[in-house]
């Protein structure tokens, strides 16, 4: 069964994982609002508390995706970090890189505000 709520995208970046000490550069296969997966042969401990920043570089910018969260999740391919803490421009940043690359707009913006709808008195 899905346990997904919110739909994740494809995107394809690179993402420092820090961690206890140490520190790792591995692609993202895919970010939602709330988790991702990254494609890494790195070992992660489970349920420990760990940051990811993800660089994002335009032509006259760059912008930087600071997430907090820990991995659930390990297979042969990678692990699923689920988010548990961003600033808010990360959180903007991360909306719209989802938004963008999303085949259903829309929808991705009823969730960003069924999401922004549920948590209006937390941070994020």
């Amino acid at each position: 069964m899905e346990r997904r709520s919110f739909t994740r995208v494809i995107f394809k970046a690179e993402a420092t994982v820090s961690y206890g000490g140490n520190s790792f550069t591995t692609p993202v296969k895919n970010v939602s609002l709330k988790g991702m997966f990254l494609e890494t042969l790195e070992d992660m401990p489970l349920n420990e508390p760990l940051e990811v920043k993800i660089v994002l570089s335009g032509n006259t910018t760059r912008l930087t995706v600071n997430l907090k969260g820990k991995a659930t999740r390990q297979d042969d391919s990678g692990f699923a970090i689920l988010f548990d803490g961003m600033d808010l421009d990360s959180f903007v940043h991360l909306k719209n890189v989802i938004t963008c690359n999303a085949t259903d707009r829309e929808h991705i913006l009823q969730e960003f505000l069924a999401y922004m709808a549920r948590h209006k008195t937390d941070t994020i």
